[in-house]
């Protein structure tokens, strides 16, 4: 069913708005973005991007053992593990209306996780040689999320796991949200900066990862968001098929 056939459904005076991230895989933009990825990929492989690297982690570096600080970006890494959204992704496939979108992001997991473990072992960047040292109380049985939970991947860090599934994160329920309102479909897309930032202080990644992951997350959502049809509703019956549009709006 297109979308136009949905709307027919769905009545004349419904008007439905559609994220503008949610894009063809044959559009300018998607080229566009596999071109980027492709391109800073070769620029961190050849090392371009170490200065910069260094000079950013330094400055993370000199921030460290601020209280504060220390409890907001643990606070965040810990909401951007990859634990934390499997639960959300499997919440949003047991609610009806979110449940396509929730398979979605569910399996976007999946995929991003693998598929950043080989990139990781192909590009082979080793991750920032400095230990985060915390300077509040940390429980017992609490430890940061590794990137990767391969032993052979686990001291490379290109491109960011974290990242590239909080982005997932970021792409299916700002689609969800911006349908109802366009502001809080926006506002998502802070959370993968946010942990990106997060990342950073807890030394765990540099600048170019966190770029890298963003990146390889869109392309990953994209690809999966056009071949699942995202923007369809999930139909849960054929004689039923009208009041699940209607519900699915």
């Amino acid at each position: 069913m297109r979308q136009l056939d949905v709307l027919r459904l769905a009545g004349p005076n419904i008007k439905l708005k559609f994220a503008p991230w949610l894009f063809s895989l044959r559009s300018p933009q998607f080229v566009t973005l596999v071109i980027c990825f492709v391109i800073f990929s070769i620029l961190v492989d050849r090392g371009v991007m170490s200065s910069f690297d260094n000079h950013i982690i330094h400055y993370f570096r000199s921030l460290e053992g601020n209280k504060l600080f220390d409890q907001i970006m643990e606070g965040m890494a810990s909401l951007g593990d990859i634990f934390t959204l499997v639960i959300v992704a499997i919440v949003l496939t047991i609610i009806r209306r979110t449940r396509k979108a929730g398979m979605v992001f569910l399996m976007a997991i999946v995929v991003i996780s693998i598929s950043t473990m080989y990139l990781k072992i192909i590009f082979e960047h080793l991750s920032p040689s400095y230990s985060y040292r915390p300077s509040i109380y940390i429980p017992k049985y609490f430890a940061l999320e590794d990137d990767s939970f391969s032993p052979s991947a686990r001291d490379f860090s290109y491109p960011s796991n974290h990242v590239a599934v909080t982005t997932a994160l970021a792409f299916i329920t700002g689609y969800i949200l911006y349908r109802r309102s366009v502001l809080a479909g926006l506002l998502i897309w802070l959370f993968p900066i946010i942990n990106g930032f997060a990342r950073l202080y807890l030394m765990q990644h540099y600048v170019s990862d966190i770029i890298g992951g963003f990146l390889w997350g869109l392309i990953i959502c994209l690809v999966l968001a056009n071949l699942l049809k995202l923007d369809q509703p999930f139909l849960m019956s054929r004689f039923k098929g009208k009041e699940d549009v209607t519900k699915n709006l």
